[in-house]
């Protein structure tokens, strides 16, 4: 075997510990059996703050699960857009209407001036409430309905600043939504869970996080994140150097796609990979040896083994099929594995390039 092949041979076998590694990690902190969970939520008032903008398909949906929520926890909801014209405060509306035990408001002012709006939005929406604890959520997401709970739960520990969770990608119809979530759910969350369990947590996942009021205001607030493409990211980090710490719940909440089609999905991808390398370059970087069907592929290539790449996809399907309840995966995604892990590779090399903008 030439020097090649074997340096490709040890790229896959590095592939194959490594995803190992990440499916492991992948059982043990998501959707694991919470012992010690407590039925009553935290003392002190909670506020869910959810920035909004356009018009989503399944916006009312993933709002309804939000009151709901909000309804057994006794949690104030506060929905707002910088847009009072933004069609979504429409379908938040309604929602509330359904929902009269629930207190709730919807906010729209323009927001301080900055690049990331989602931001400006947030900063609009807190002013002047009265709060101990904030549950930030995006517009996509779909939460179960002992969310405050279990979000809330680390909470009890004094020295915790903030508390993040994992999430999985919902697909909507078409195979372009279904890469798109397979991506997610089989690349993203495995590597996610990887890095807290060997690195400890030092990062948020931005879909929801729950922030102790305190530890944010010493943290320097929203507005110090204003100007910032990785705000999850950042407010983990302003949070954990101002003294606390950060907790992990185990809670699966649902990131809702949109049937938006290859373009629009390759972009968002390209974006987090972006700010991704933006924030860590050099473990970005390592996560070349993350896609075991590039040295599997190039192997076959060099007629070292055509049956390596099969193998290869099978033992990722068997790996993802083990975990399908976590990640939502279903029997027709199987055939979509191949694609996915090319996708994927394709955003890894495009997110080298480019700058990290805020969403």
């Amino acid at each position: 075997m030439s020097t090649m092949a074997l340096a490709v041979t040890a790229w896959l076998a590095a592939a194959v510990v490594y995803r190992a590694l990440s499916m492991r990690a992948l059982s043990m902190l998501c959707l694991v059996e919470d012992h010690d969970f407590d039925p009553v939520p935290p003392e002190g008032a909670l506020v869910a703050l959810r920035p909004l903008h356009g018009f989503l398909t399944r916006l009312e949906f993933s709002l309804e699960t939000l009151w709901r929520a909000a309804a057994r926890a006794g949690l104030h909801v506060i929905v707002g857009a910088t847009d009072r014209e933004d069609p979504a405060l429409r379908v938040a509306a309604r929602v509330a209407a359904r929902w009269p035990g629930v207190r709730s408001e919807i906010r729209a002012a323009p927001g301080l001036a900055g690049l990331n709006h989602k931001l400006a939005n947030l900063i609009q929406m807190s002013e002047g409430i009265d709060h101990d604890l904030l549950l930030l959520s995006d517009a996509d997401v779909a939460v179960p309905e002992d969310y405050v709970l279990r979000l809330t739960r680390p909470f009890k520990d004094a020295d915790v600043g903030l508390v993040t969770c994992p999430y999985r990608s919902v697909p909507a119809a078409g195979l372009a939504s279904r890469i798109d979530a397979l991506i997610t759910n089989a690349h993203f969350l495995p590597s996610a869970c990887l890095a807290k369990q060997l690195e400890g947590l030092h990062f948020a996942l931005g879909a929801t996080i729950a922030v102790r009021a305190t530890a944010l205001a010493e943290a320097g607030g929203f507005e110090a994140l204003l100007n910032t493409p990785a705000d999850d990211f950042l407010l983990a980090r302003h949070i954990e150097r101002a003294g606390w710490r950060l907790a992990w719940s185990p809670m699966v909440v649902d990131h809702l796609l949109e049937p938006e089609g290859w373009v629009a999905a390759a972009r968002r991808h390209l974006r987090w990979a972006r700010v991704v390398r933006h924030m860590r370059p050099l473990g970005y970087i390592g996560q070349l040896v993350t896609h075991g069907s590039v040295p599997a592929l190039i192997l076959a290539a060099m007629g070292v083994g055509v049956w390596i790449p099969c193998a290869w996809w099978a033992l990722e399907g068997v790996w993802l099929w083990r975990r399908r309840k976590t990640i939502g995966l279903r029997p027709s995604d199987l055939v979509a594995i191949p694609l996915a892990d090319l996708l994927a590779f394709a955003v890894f090399l495009g997110g080298m390039r480019g700058r990290a903008r805020p969403s």
